[in-house]
């Protein structure tokens, strides 16, 4: 199946759009609508390695790379250390990237960084997504569960394990896992600043489908259904069989229902060619 995916890389601090893609995979033409997705804590852009394959040639991914993230060591260079500084940065890479009609995706910690983007752009009288889908995430409004209280090497893996975000080939692998570990770390940190405003937040005006998982140990299903909140038009709430990485463990059934909500995106807004 042809498909189309690109990377949004470290390299666009500069904000030249000549340096704001770095096209991985090029296959058959230009697709009509652009999926940007954002990844769970400790994941990385190339946790959406492969979709391209699932959505096809009408849907281009876009996985977003995210800036450096540390709060253990402030100031380091290139890094950030609050959510409000992440959302700040990737909303200011995206924006030559984000002149044709797209969607966001964010799985998690992905879903509060996709939420922010849309809302600085909003707020700048920017282009909003014409589609706007979230995965294990509670509404943005709602206090988060801690779970930055242990964040030893060990306590981090576990849960890191014990929710379905890796494998455990990660204890075969020292290096690796001080890596995956130390990711996860300063992403819940980061997290763990993000506060919900007072004012000034808008309701969004696209479809809002928001996907869950039936066994989610960190997603109520109330909290799930908190997101028609912050849906100006239509808002679906999909449960989904298995935890807080269903989208991994049952990928035809995620894909499916991703590929339909896009789908229905993308024909309502029409690339125009210019």
């Amino acid at each position: 199946m042809a498909h189309t995916t690109r990377y949004i890389t470290e390299d666009t601090a500069s904000g030249a759009t000549a340096g704001m893609t770095q096209r991985v995979v090029v296959c058959g033409e230009t697709a009509p609508l652009r999926l940007f997705c954002f990844h769970h804590a400790g994941g990385s852009a190339w946790s959406f390695a492969g979709w391209g394959h699932w959505l096809g040639r009408e849907i281009e991914v876009v996985p977003v790379s995210l800036p450096p993230r540390s709060v253990s060591v402030p100031g380091s260079a290139g890094s950030v250390s609050t959510m409000g500084d992440l959302v700040r940065e990737v909303a200011q890479r995206l924006v030559p990237a984000l002149d044709e009609p797209y969607a966001f995706y964010g799985h998690s910690m992905g879903s509060l960084v996709a939420y922010g983007v849309a809302q600085r752009r909003l707020a700048a009288g920017r282009r909003p997504p014409v589609c706007f889908v979230t995965g294990a995430h509670r509404a943005p409004h709602l206090p988060a569960p801690d779970l930055t209280t242990d964040l030893s090497d060990t306590a981090a893996l576990e849960l890191l394990l014990g929710l379905g975000g890796a494998g455990r080939l990660l204890w075969e692998n020292p290096r690796r896992m001080r890596a995956v570990v130390d990711r996860l770390r300063q992403d819940l940190l980061v997290s763990a600043t993000y506060r919900y405003p007072a004012k000034g937040h808008r309701p969004l005006p696209c479809p809002v489908h928001v996907l869950q998982g039936s066994d989610d140990p960190l997603v109520p299903a109330a909290h799930a259904a908190a997101w028609n909140r912050h849906a100006a038009e239509s808002f679906s709430l999909r449960v989904m069989p298995g935890g807080h990485f269903f989208h991994k463990e049952h990928k035809e059934l995620f894909f499916g229902e991703l590929r339909r909500a896009l789908r229905a995106a993308g024909a309502d807004h029409p690339v125009v060619t210019r």
